[in-house]
């Protein structure tokens, strides 16, 4: 294969195969940064909006030559390690990697943001473009970053890729388009004549130059609010996130029912993560405000550790009563002292099929969880080594279908991007191999 002469004219060879997506009303995101030239041209071909997707590669510790794994400009950490599975362990290597990665993408973040704020990709087309793909570490983020955030239709494209990627990337994008794909590949730069470096301040330039011309639209998400009352005739607010696609009639679907502590609600950013990345892998959330918190009636004082736990009972209740909900296939989330109501609501309702209880820990956690059938993941912060010590004396006693995962140096609030990608990524792992396991993300149609 002869080379191409530059990324200009390996962008408008491209183009010409991405021409049929004109009418899909696409969104184009370049990787920055040489991606972006590329996707610049793409861009203007098929008349989309154009954006830019933050990602670096992330190299193993003790190989800089090996790629692990990618990390995003919101610090989702995607390790492209065959079947790896957070709660695990695996892929664990890469989170310092990655937290150092993060802090220097964040500084280039703040700059490209003030001038093109990112576009809301819920429920459209979006191509994915890079000048070329070997590893295909950012690539693989790009299109995993983009599941979760609600993405209708993903297209992974580039001038040229490395023939061995292209099958993994063909399991996870909807369509992968590649002009000249080549047996072996080892630098992009091979399959270019004039490769100049693409600085921070060339992408700056252009994208301000785009937004100068052209306008760009948002979108919205929804999700819909129920109403429950407990025994006093107090109302309780509860949100329920739907996946894509899920009307009445539809399903039946898993669903995850959630327990915040004594000082959040039901809208803490933890929460609202996963349950939304949840309702993207076909798995209901369904997220209450206890007593005394949040939208919910009743004083905070009344919010005693019986009254959250007779709420949680009729959350249960609720959920089961959803026709779009499987119940035989419902899980639970315990936040902080919500654990605790998570772990005896398990103890009781020994139908439920997964559990996830993370930090802050109290301690009482690993003895409740000795009286769970239910496999239960254990999710706390490095920094928390009394718990650790704690759960290593009793580790013993846990059945056999319970995990732990420490997040190493994490706090116990987990208040670090990368920190909190773990915690979410772990969760989203464990609940769907045990109420949806061998699921992909659902896509509306």
């Amino acid at each position: 294969m002869n080379p191409f002469h530059d990324r200009i004219e390996a962008a408008h060879e491209l183009a010409r195969d991405l021409l049929f997506l004109k009418t899909e009303d696409p969104i184009v995101l370049g990787i920055a940064n040489p991606g972006v030239v590329v996707a610049e041209i793409v861009a203007q071909a098929i008349n989309a909006p154009l954006d830019v997707m933050l990602i670096d590669r992330i190299a193993a510790p003790d190989d800089p030559t090996r790629i692990v794994g990618a990390v995003d400009e919101h610090g989702r950490t995607t390790s492209i390690l065959p079947r790896a599975r957070w709660q695990e362990g695996i892929g664990l290597e890469i989170i310092e990697p990655a937290r150092k990665i993060y802090q220097s993408i964040r500084h280039r973040r703040a700059r490209l943001r003030a001038v093109l704020p990112e576009l809301d990709v819920t429920h459209r087309t979006v191509v994915i473009v890079d000048h070329g793909i070997t590893t295909g570490a950012k690539m693989l983020a790009a299109v995993t970053s983009l599941i979760d955030r609600d993405a209708r239709k993903i297209v992974a494209a580039a001038p040229v890729a490395e023939e061995g990627i292209t099958n993994r990337l063909r399991e996870i994008a909807d369509l992968l388009v590649v002009p000249r794909r080549l047996p072996a590949l080892d630098l992009v730069a091979d399959a270019y004549e004039n490769f100049p470096e693409i600085p921070d301040d060339h992408v700056q330039g252009l994208v301000e130059r785009w937004v100068r011309a052209r306008p760009y639209q948002r979108q919205g998400v929804t999700t819909l609010a129920m109403k429950l009352h407990n025994d006093l005739g107090h109302m309780l607010a509860a949100e329920i996130d739907l996946p894509p696609g899920c009307t009445r009639g539809t399903g039946p679907y898993p669903a995850v029912i959630f327990a915040h502590g004594f000082e959040s609600d039901s809208r803490s950013h933890r929460t609202l993560i996963l349950s939304r990345r949840l309702a993207k892998r076909g798995i209901i959330g369904v997220r209450i405000d206890f007593t005394g918190h949040g939208q919910s009636e009743g004083s905070h004082e009344a919010a005693t550790t019986e009254r959250m736990y007779n709420d949680l009972k009729i959350l249960l209740q609720t959920t089961r009563s959803l026709d779009e909900v499987d119940n035989d296939r419902i899980g639970v989330v315990g936040s902080g002292s919500g654990s605790t109501l998570a772990l005896k609501l398990a103890a009781d309702e020994r139908a439920l099929k997964a559990l996830v209880i993370r930090g802050p820990m109290r301690g009482t956690e690993i003895g409740d969880a000795m009286l769970v059938a239910s496999p239960t993941l254990m999710i706390y912060g490095g920094e928390e080594t009394w718990f650790d010590e704690k759960l290593n004396e009793k580790r013993h006693q846990l059945p056999d279908v319970h995990r732990n995962l420490m997040i190493p140096h994490a706090t116990r609030i987990f208040n670090d991007s990368v920190s909190l990608d773990v915690l979410t990524s772990a969760s989203l792992d464990w609940l769907t191999d045990h109420l949806a396991p061998g699921a992909t993300p659902i896509r509306s149609a």
